[in-house]
C-alpha cells in the first residue's frame, strides 16, 4: 500500500470521527408534565353601598294628606268658659320641610286663621251682643330630628319652634279694637302638640325594612360577569350597617353598607342557600367603599409558544467571541408543577433539546405575564457542565428571558369592561339595580394549568345597590 494513500485514509477517518463527535446529540431528560388544578373560585371581601334617598317631597305630600285642610275649628262663642271667640285654622299653603343640616329639619306650616270675636251682655233678661270677624296669616314652625331604629323604621322627634305672624289679628268694634293676639297665641300653644303628634305618626309609617330585605336577597343571586370564561359572581352578605342620616338637596340620605364575601366562580352557575334574614342595623361613623372581584385571565400554551417562537426561532447565538454558535430551531412550552418548562431544540455547536424552567408572574407596569428566575432544568444543567460548559453559564438565559413576556392588557381591559357592563346593567327587578365602577387592578396568584397560565387579578372599585320605591 502506498504510504501517501495510507496517510490520506487516516486523516480522512480522523476528520470524519471528529465531525461525527461534534454532531453527537445532546440528550437531557425532559421534566415530567404536571399541572395545578384550574382555578374554580376566587374569594374577596367587599362592602356594597346601598344609598337610599327618601324624597322630602314625598314625605311632605303624605303629611299634608294626613293633616287635611282644616287644622283646628272652634265654632262656638260660648265654649271655653264663654270666651266669645270662634276660630278656624286652615292651611293656606302645603306644609314645607326645609333641611337644616345633618338629620335636623324645619317644618313650616303656613296657616290662615279666621276668627270671630266681640262681646255679649245679659242683664235684666236682656241680651246685647256685638261681634266682628277677621282673617290673618301665620307660619307655624317645628324642628324635627330623623333617625332609624334597629328594625329599620324611620322615627322623628318633633318639637314646636315658634310661629311667625304674617299679619296680626285685629277686631274693631265701634271705636274699640280688641287685642286678641294673646288669645290666639294661647290657642296655638295648646294645639301645636297635636300637630307634632300627627307629623311623627305619619313619618313613622316609613319603614325601610321591606326594601332592604329585597336588596339583601337580590344581591345573593349569582350573575354572569364574563361569558367567555363562564365566570359568575356570587355575593354572600354578612353584616349591614348605616352611617348617620344626612340630607342631599331635597332628599334624606341614608348611607347603608353591606359587608359581603364576593366570589368569582368558573363554569356552571353556582347554587347555594339564600340568607333571608336581615341582621339588626348597626350605626357606624364611616363605611369603606370597597368592592373587589376576582378576574381570571389566561394565556394558552399555543399562544405562549407562538409569541416566544416569533422572537427566538431561527436566531443564532454566539458564545466565547464566536467560537461556538447555536441556532434555536423550534420551541415548546408546557407546565411542571408551578413552573413553566421551555423546550428549545438547537443545532450547531450543540445539537439536541435544552430544557429551561421559570416561574410565571404578573408585571403590573407592563400589564404582562412574564417568566422570572429562568434557569436550566437540573438534568440539563448537569449535562451541560460535562459536555458544553461554555453554555452552562447564564449568558443564554439572560438572552432568552426577555422573550418570555406575554401582554394581557387587552384581555384585562376587555374583562374589566365586561364586568363593569354587567355590574352596571344588572337589574334584579324594577326597584333593585346595580351600579358598579372598577378603577384599579391588583395582581394576585398565578396558576400553571393544563391549558395555560392563569392569572388572578383583583379588580377594585365601588358597587352600589340602588333601591327605588320608598
Amino acid at each position: 500500500m502506498n504510504i501517501r494513500f495510507s496517510s490520506y485514509l487516516l486523516i480522512s477517518s480522523l476528520l470524519i470521527w471528529v465531525s461525527c463527535s461534534s454532531k453527537k446529540p445532546f440528550l437531557a431528560t425532559a421534566p415530567t408534565a404536571s399541572y395545578q388544578n384550574a382555578v374554580q373560585r376566587v374569594k374577596e371581601v367587599s362592602t356594597l353601598n346601598i344609598p337610599i334617598e327618601i324624597s322630602l317631597n314625598d314625605v311632605e305630600k303624605k303629611i299634608n294628606e294626613q293633616l287635611g285642610t282644616i287644622l283646628f275649628d272652634d265654632n262656638s262663642l260660648d265654649n271655653n268658659g264663654g270666651d266669645n271667640l270662634m276660630i278656624k285654622v286652615t292651611k293656606r299653603m302645603p306644609l314645607v320641610i326645609e333641611p337644616k343640616g345633618g338629620n335636623l329639619f324645619n317644618i313650616k306650616v303656613p296657616v290662615n286663621i279666621w276668627a270671630k270675636a266681640g262681646w255679649k251682655v245679659e242683664k235684666f233678661g236682656l241680651s246685647v251682643a256685638k261681634y266682628e270677624d277677621t282673617q290673618f296669616d301665620l307660619d307655624l314652625n317645628f324642628l324635627t330630628r330623623l333617625s332609624i331604629d334597629p328594625n329599620w323604621k324611620v322615627n322623628t322627634s318633633t318639637t314646636p319652634n315658634g310661629y311667625k305672624w304674617i299679619s296680626e289679628p285685629k277686631v274693631k268694634i265701634g271705636f274699640f279694637e280688641l287685642p286678641i293676639t294673646s288669645i290666639i297665641e294661647k290657642i296655638m300653644d295648646r294645639e301645636l302638640p297635636n300637630l307634632v303628634k300627627t307629623v311623627d305618626n305619619e313619618v313613622g309609617k316609613i319603614n325601610l325594612k321591606p326594601q332592604v330585605e329585597t336588596a339583601w336577597k337580590s344581591v345573593q343571586e349569582p350573575f354572569l360577569i364574563n361569558e367567555a370564561y363562564q365566570a359568575w359572581l356570587k355575593v354572600t352578605p354578612q353584616d349591614i350597617m348605616m352611617t348617620p342620616l344626612g340630607n342631599k338637596g331635597r332628599n334624606v340620605r341614608v348611607g347603608i353598607g353591606m359587608t359581603a364575601v364576593t366570589e368569582t366562580f368558573m363554569g356552571n352557575k353556582p347554587t347555594g342557600a339564600v340568607m333571608a334574614n336581615v341582621p339588626s342595623l348597626k350605626i357606624v361613623d364611616k363605611m369603606d367603599e370597597k368592592f373587589e372581584v376576582g378576574m381570571i385571565t389566561e394565556i394558552s400554551y399555543p399562544q405562549l409558544r407562538k409569541i416566544a417562537s416569533d422572537q427566538t426561532v431561527g436566531k443564532t447565538y454566539e458564545f466565547q467571541e464566536g467560537k461556538y454558535k447555536i441556532k434555536v430551531d423550534s420551541l415548546n412550552i408546557y407546565g411542571h408543577g408551578d413552573d413553566i418548562i421551555v423546550t428549545t431544540n438547537m443545532s450547531g455547536a450543540l445539537n439536541g433539546k435544552v430544557y429551561l424552567k421559570g416561574k410565571p408572574y404578573y408585571d403590573a407596569a407592563s400589564t404582562s405575564i412574564k417568566i422570572k428566575d429562568l434557569d436550566y432544568d437540573l438534568d440539563t444543567k448537569n449535562k451541560l457542565a460535562k459536555t458544553a460548559d461554555w453554555m452552562a453559564h447564564g449568558k443564554f438565559l439572560k438572552l432568552m428571558e426577555p422573550y418570555f413576556s406575554f401582554s394581557v392588557a387587552s384581555q384585562l381591559e376587555e374583562g374589566k369592561k365586561m364586568i363593569q357592563e354587567n355590574l352596571a346593567g344588572n337589574k334584579f327587578n324594577k326597584n333593585i339595580n346595580l351600579a358598579g365602577k372598577l378603577n384599579e387592578l391588583i395582581p394576585g396568584a398565578m396558576y400553571v394549568t393544563p391549558s395555560g397560565i392563569q392569572a388572578i387579578i383583583t379588580a377594585k372599585g365601588k358597587l352600589e345597590v340602588q333601591v327605588a320605591g320608598f
